[in-house]
């Protein structure tokens, strides 16, 4: 049992009860509680302080206050003190103390100056809260803080060099593919009779390197504007987006059901139709037309749009892998394309916190699935 000081013996039988139940109410109290006579020497310490300070009552009583405090606020809680001690009570004051292992551990104190029956000081009590946990957390805050701050300048400066990576591509690289195509094709024009075969043949190659490098940066340059660009979001009709980029496409055997709304920007969404619809049609079986079937459903707060087809599929290994930049299953004589449209379509899906993937469809081929935010349900419908 913890020490605490007992009332004159003296004393009215209800004074007495009153004292014994204040002494349990400080005794079972969550605060670590102990007081100390003007000298600075302990009077009493109750069970929480045993668990605050690891000092057991018996150790601690008769000892100086001084003990409890590191060298580095030991002046710091002297002026406290002598506030107290003046009769004014000091709230909630945030300092370190010390257990007897060494370790530091960081207390919120209220300190209150005690009065005897005749109203002189007689001491000081002393309510102490371990906020330990709370200066760790704050502490683990502000770093997280700092390297949040130390990656948005990192981020700042990556879309910034982006940014200028895209104005030297649609300038500094396309300016010379156009006059290098412009003079192979005016000296084929021009020196035609004087080439054999193999040499026609050789212009016909830089020719179709030129176009196929026009059109990487045009996709780069696609890419990296849906990197860079922070469209304000709005409801966006997916299924008349889908109608416009199969009118767009000029195919046939697309079917359009019925999709839910989405709320995103209209350039992504036709964006996200364009390349997984145009791949759908793409990538078909050559002894048959293509039959592709766009569909949707809301779930859980998002929109998942699918894209199936009958076409030749995408082989499990290959599934993780495809979403990634330039990646091509097959050689480009087969199927054309730079390997940056499913790279887009990843992008826009974790740009709005959803995701894209791709599994077998019952049609027999592949099915194309993307989460899209969905429209809030606080907004009116018109």
């Amino acid at each position: 049992m913890c020490a605490r000081p007992t009332p004159d013996a003296h004393a009215p039988r209800s004074v007495i009860d009153d004292w014994q139940l204040l002494a349990q109410i400080v005794e079972v109290s969550g605060d670590a509680i102990f007081s100390e006579d003007m000298a600075g020497s302990i009077t009493s310490w109750n069970a929480a302080a045993e668990r605050v300070y690891g000092r057991a009552a018996a150790d601690m009583l008769g000892r100086s206050t001084s003990e409890l405090l590191p060298d580095e606020t030991a002046r710091q809680l002297s002026s406290v003190h002598d506030m107290a001690l003046s009769g004014r009570r000091v709230d909630r004051f945030d300092t370190w103390h010390l257990r007897p292992d060494g370790r530091h551990i960081a207390v919120s104190l209220t300190v209150s100056p005690l009065r005897d029956t005749a109203g002189a000081m007689a001491g000081l009590a002393t309510s102490v809260q371990d906020v330990t946990d709370r200066v760790r957390l704050s502490a683990e805050l502000e770093d997280a803080h700092r390297t949040l701050e130390k990656q948005h300048v990192l981020l700042t400066r990556s879309n910034r060099d982006l940014e200028q990576f895209a104005y030297v591509a649609s300038h500094d690289l396309s300016e010379p593919l156009r006059a290098m195509t412009g003079f192979v094709q005016l000296l084929e024009k021009r020196y035609a009779p004087l080439l054999d075969e193999r040499g026609t043949g050789y212009i016909a190659h830089v020719v179709d390197g030129a176009a196929r490098m026009r059109t990487l940066i045009e996709d780069l340059l696609e890419y990296s504007r849906f990197l860079l660009t922070d469209t304000a979001s709005g409801r966006v009709d997916t299924a008349a987006a889908a109608r416009r980029v199969v009118t767009v496409l000029g195919l046939t055997g697309v079917e359009v059901g019925v999709l839910p709304d989405v709320w995103l920007d209209e350039a992504s969404v036709h964006a996200v139709l364009h390349n997984l619809v145009g791949n759908a049609a793409k990538f078909r079986r050559p002894e048959r037309a293509s039959r592709v079937v766009v569909s949707g459903s809301r779930e859980d707060g998002s929109v998942v749009l699918r894209v199936d087809d009958d076409g030749i599929g995408v082989s499990p290994e290959h599934r993780d892998r495809i979403f990634r930049m330039f990646t091509r299953l097959h050689v480009r004589e087969a199927y054309a394309g730079t390997g940056i449209g499913l790279a887009i379509v990843q992008q826009i899906a974790e740009r709005a916190g959803g995701r894209a993937w791709v599994e077998e469809s019952d049609l027999g081929g592949a099915r194309f699935c993307i989460t899209l935010p969905a429209v809030p349900d606080q907004v009116v419908l018109p």
